[in-house]
């Protein structure tokens, strides 16, 4: 059937009947398109736990295999109706996780048409949606203003959540046009024309500051001996939280694996769990720490439902804290990256940095090498010199850097007639406390094995909404 939001719902009178007869058969066998809202929203107020719960695996079925514009349109409208009228997010975060990593460009241009009749939490959910793609909303904000006399307040709302000063990096000619555009406004206001110049101002400090920081930038992915010493010196979460005040700790990734090694030593009560989650809130936004996937913490969470030990519960709590907090976890601030080819000591990845989307080198990828060095105290370092990707099919640009870059495994073990995926380590030898962990908290796990070498990029700055 083709999904559209213009085949109406069901009326009120028919959804109840449908739902008191589902409250005498407790199954949800079928369900229509029409029938979703109605249905749902039932559920939910009334707290039939069950069928709220089947009524949204239904509808993460569509999100997963939505794929036409209009398949996509009902899906976010159904999301959005949960998020702005039953107030919980849960759908549209599902949403957002799955179709981040599609072209949602003819979606995004159909509701960026008319910006004036969007509410403001759904300018925020398309923000979501843009990826990297600042040029479409750019271009979208230039549509909005012709034949305007003066700033709508919508068009404001919108270009305050954008990230503008990566959409400056990206196209600097088209940002430039929408400032001018606005600031010739026949009839913009005094309060419009200082907003204007103080975006400007605002962006360009930014985009100085950018450009400072890439300078600087690391080369080394990983050092043994430094992560070796860290898991040593952090027994508590007080030490987890003194790690990252003393820049030992830069990734929200690396605090998940030392809370896996911290809640095997400790229990905390709920009063000391808020405590660790508020002081941490407090260094992230002090610090610059990279966000941790919520998929990854998914993927861990999942396992640790397998596991029998006391400590799960707590360390599933805490990370379902984590997840849900937008300071700590991020739905699309990091490019998860496979890696292509492991040629023994050397990891090739294929991948275009936001800031390379116009290369046009076509002699080889964009991408870049991690290049392993036991002589050098086992460390894992990024290949920087042109002449270090030769014959390689990979060229590398100047933006990339190793301070965005969390690296890890995907592990795999087996649990009766089920398989289950979990973030590890490719060294077991050396990086292998991720291996040694699970062996803890999932005992009666066999036949594990690795299934890939995967990169988190940390893209946080260079996607069109603006991080928090």
């Amino acid at each position: 059937a083709v999904v559209s939001t213009q085949s109406g719902h069901y009326g009120r009178a028919e959804a109840v009947e449908i739902f008191l007869t589902l409250l005498d058969t407790k199954v949800l066998e079928h369900l229509e398109l029409n029938m979703f809202r109605e249905l749902h929203k039932l559920a939910v107020v009334f707290e039939v736990n069950w069928l709220t719960e089947s009524c949204r695996v239904w509808l993460k079925g569509l999100i997963n295999t939505a794929s036409t514009r209009e398949e996509k349109t009902y899906i976010f409208e159904e999301c959005w109706y949960i998020a702005d009228r039953l107030n919980t997010e849960v759908m549209m975060d599902v949403l957002i996780c799955v179709l981040e990593h599609k072209d949602n460009t003819a979606l995004l241009s159909d509701y960026l048409s008319d910006i004036s009749v969007l509410e403001t939490g759904r300018i925020d959910a398309l923000l979501k949606l843009g990826g990297v793609d600042t040029d479409l909303f750019l271009q979208s904000v230039l549509q909005n203003l012709e034949n305007k006399k003066e700033l709508n307040l919508n068009v404001k709302y919108l270009l305050n959540g954008m990230n503008l000063a990566y959409s400056r990096e990206r196209n600097e000619v088209l940002f430039l046009e929408v400032m001018d555009t606005i600031s010739n406004l026949p009839e913009i206001s005094v309060n419009d024309m200082r907003f204007v110049q103080k975006l400007m101002s605002d962006t360009a400090r930014l985009v100085r500051s950018r450009k400072e920081e890439r300078k600087t930038r690391k080369t080394v992915v990983w050092d043994v001996m430094k992560d070796f010493a860290l898991f040593d010196s952090c027994n508590t979460v007080d030490d987890v939280l003194k790690a990252i005040t003393d820049d030992r700790v830069t990734s929200m990734f690396m605090v998940v694996a030392l809370l896996f090694y911290v809640c095997r030593l400790n229990v905390l009560n709920s009063e000391e769990l808020q405590v660790f989650l508020t002081s941490l809130e407090n260094l992230c936004r002090q610090k610059k720490l990279q966000k941790v996937s919520r998929q990854f913490i998914c993927n861990i969470t999942t396992a640790l439902n397998y596991s029998e030990r006391e400590e799960s519960k707590l360390l599933i709590n805490l990370l379902n804290k984590i997840k849900n907090n937008n300071l700590l976890s991020t739905h699309n601030g990091n490019a998860i990256i496979k890696c292509d080819k492991n040629l023994d000591t050397e990891y090739l990845f294929t991948y275009k940095h936001p800031l390379s989307a116009n290369c046009t080198q076509i002699d080889s990828k964009c991408g870049f090498i991690l290049r392993e060095s036991k002589e050098d105290n086992y460390t894992v370092r990024l290949c920087t010199e042109r002449e270090e990707c030769e014959n390689t099919g990979i060229h590398i640009h100047d933006d990339i850097s190793a301070s965005d870059m969390y690296w890890y495994s995907l592990l795999s073990g087996r649990c009766g007639s089920n398989r289950v995926t979990v973030p590890g380590c490719r060294w077991w030898g050396y990086r292998g406390w991720w291996y040694r962990w699970w062996m803890y908290w999932l005992p009666d796990f066999t036949d594990w094995k690795i299934e890939g070498d995967y990169l988190a990029y940390n893209v946080g700055e260079y996607t069109v909404a603006k991080q928090q």
